[in-house]
């Protein structure tokens, strides 16, 4: 791809006009990218959530709408609000060298759903009933997502669940003390409210076999989750007191389980990890969790690893197992050997070896595996099996959503493996987006981006975004929680923000779907702007854009005295990546030559 050396005279047949005052909507390339570039939180968002659209809605006391923008990106406010993996977090602005933390992304989620009084919501429909008739197996939060994307696009939905409720690991694997039930409740009751059919108690490839639903339905859904578990191949775990982590936290989630061993030693570094050891130390026992890797590589949330220590749990780390031992078919113990780092593995990630003569012991009379799962198709008819999936168990059509089956789509971890909730949430709207295009032979929902003017204002009257330079020293304002002692298996450890928190920490976000542009023919190159400016780089002095084939801005070349073009000299221009959003070269432009638009995404009904 070739970068292009464009004028600023040439820059208004490649943009849309900056001081328009009316809203409009695009597809152009430009926009997108710019949208993609320039709102990196909601880029990352495997949902695309409006991030930046909620925050500024948290902090103007909108909670009501904070709410309903989540609702319609990412189907589950209140449950991603606390169990989200928030790799929005990881994006964004604020939390680059030199800016302090990221905004709290993920609590404000949560302050949307806690701080909005209002009744179950439900999203219109985009279309009248269409007569088609779609079933998703699987009630999780891809199965859900799917079926309410479907529902609203006219089709009768129908999921099937084999437990006795819906909600898949949001009820089977997340403990209750981090996802209350009562919201799990409500916020599928959200879904069916858009009229989808839930049938629980009922096992595809028992009850009904897969070719029986793709004979009775116009579309079907595989949206099964992971749950064939992953137990490493060493002696020992065939003994009594080893058991995975899924089967145990389905067993105290879902059929009230509380018995269990006095030392638990739960191998593994990721979530499923961290739920098994936190409910044991609930349950009564001292739990010690071991990992392969050093502790900067676990895969936990931000602050999860903190709570297991205060209530009393024990971190081994770089520590890889060997076997488990045991007496009279019961284990006794679990023995490892230490690992250090080593070279980069094909995926990158950093890799480790094992230490020799470096073997030790843990007791325990219980040991829960964290090790991973993966997709359980033997409920796959046996006339479809070879065409849908391979020897090893994963389906041969591997993360799309579609199938070699005529009919037949995949949604969430049944596709990618065992992820997150957001990404199991993004991969099902794309999912749902297949089965219409299906369905109805096109896409009827198209994305696109709306643009409109942020303030309207006449000379001497000035409107802006509200943010100040002082909210980027906003300090990162950390979860309340309940203390250690009061913690117990249905209670809920973190409590949320108070509202003047929620508001101040939301007003951390730099609101980067504001767009400050400089109309250069209005510009009187005054350097009112550039002295004002409260962050070093976001006005420069440019020569030129550097746009690449599709008419996309790259970068800028800097005005150099004497080495750049006259005819190109001194134009100035905002860069969108320095911006702070707070208005101050809008409030001292004598001319209106700084113009405000608003930037959002949007879908298009064809």
């Amino acid at each position: 791809m070739n970068e292009k050396r464009v004028s600023f005279k040439a820059l208004t047949a490649l943009t849309s006009d900056p001081g328009a005052t009316v809203a409009s909507t695009s597809t152009a390339v430009q926009d997108t990218h710019w949208l993609d570039r320039n709102i990196p939180c909601r880029s990352a968002c495997p949902a695309g959530t409006d991030i930046p659209g909620y925050l500024e809605a948290i902090y103007q006391g909108r909670h009501a709408d904070a709410y309903a923008i989540n609702l319609r990106d990412n189907v589950f406010p209140a449950i991603l609000g606390r169990v989200c993996s928030r790799p929005c977090e990881d994006a964004c602005r604020h939390g680059r060298d030199g800016n302090g933390d990221p905004v709290a992304i993920c609590f404000s989620k949560r302050s949307a759903a806690d701080l909005s009084d209002h009744p179950p919501a439900q999203l219109p429909a985009l279309f009248p009933p269409t007569g088609r008739h779609v079933a998703v197996v699987g009630s999780g939060v891809a199965g859900l997502t799917a079926a309410r994307e479907l529902a609203r696009r006219g089709h009768r939905v129908t999921v099937l669940e084999k437990h006795a409720r819906p909600g898949g690991m949001m009820n089977q694997g997340i403990p209750a003390f981090r996802l209350p039930r009562d919201l799990i409740d409500r916020e599928i009751g959200q879904v069916l409210a858009q009229g989808v059919e839930m049938r629980c108690g009922v096992e595809v490839g028992r009850d009904v076999t897969l070719a029986a639903l793709l004979d009775d339905h116009d579309a079907v859904v595989m949206a099964a989750g992971t749950l064939r578990p992953h137990v490493p191949a060493m002696p020992g775990t065939d003994l009594g007191g080893v058991e995975h982590g899924l089967d145990f936290l389905l067993a105290v989630n879902e059929h009230d389980r509380r018995s269990v061993g006095k030392r638990v030693v739960v191998i593994g570094g990721g979530y499923t990890a961290m739920d098994c050891a936190r409910t044991a130390l609930r349950l009564g026992a001292e739990v010690t969790v071991a990992y392969r890797r050093p502790r900067a590589d676990m895969v936990v949330l931000p602050g999860e690893l903190e709570e297991f220590l205060e209530e009393g749990g024990t971190l081994v780390n770089e520590a890889a197992p060997l076997a488990i031992e045991g007496e009279a078919g019961q284990v006794t113990a679990v023995r490892f050997e230490r690992t250090r780092a080593a070279a980069p593995g094909s995926d990158g990630r950093r890799g480790f070896e094992t230490v020799p003569d470096s073997a030790f012991e843990l007791p325990a009379d219980h040991v829960i595996f964290a090790t991973g799962q993966f997709p359980d198709a033997t409920w796959i008819d046996a006339a479809l099996a070879p065409v849908l999936v391979d020897r090893d168990g994963w389906l041969r059509s591997g993360a799309t959503n579609t199938t070699a089956r005529d009919k037949l789509f995949v949604a969430g971890d049944f596709a990618q493996g065992a992820t997150t909730l957001i990404r199991a949430i993004g991969h099902a709207k794309q999912c749902a987006d297949a089965v219409d295009r299906f369905l109805s032979g096109r896409d009827r929902v198209k994305p696109h981006i709306r643009i409109e003017p942020a303030f309207r204002s006449k000379l001497g009257e000035r409107r802006t975004t509200g943010r100040t330079a002082a909210m980027n020293d906003i300090a990162l304002h950390p979860m309340p929680v309940v203390a250690p002692a009061a913690r117990a298996l249905t209670v809920e450890v973190e409590t949320g923000y108070a509202e003047p928190v929620a508001r101040e920490a939301a007003s951390r976000c730099y609101l980067c779907h504001y767009k400050f542009e400089i109309i250069d023919s209005r510009c009187v190159l005054c350097d009112e702007c550039i002295k004002v400016k409260p962050v070093a780089g976001c006005i420069v002095e440019v020569a030129a854009l550097l746009r690449d084939d599709e008419g996309r801005v790259t970068g800028y070349e800097r005005v150099r005295e004497g080495a750049t073009d006259a005819l190109y000299y001194n134009r100035l221009w905002i860069d969108q990546d320095q911006c702070i959003r707070c208005g101050a070269c809008e409030a001292v432009c004598p001319v209106n030559a700084i113009t405000i638009q608003k930037v959002t995404p949007g879908i298009a009904i064809a």
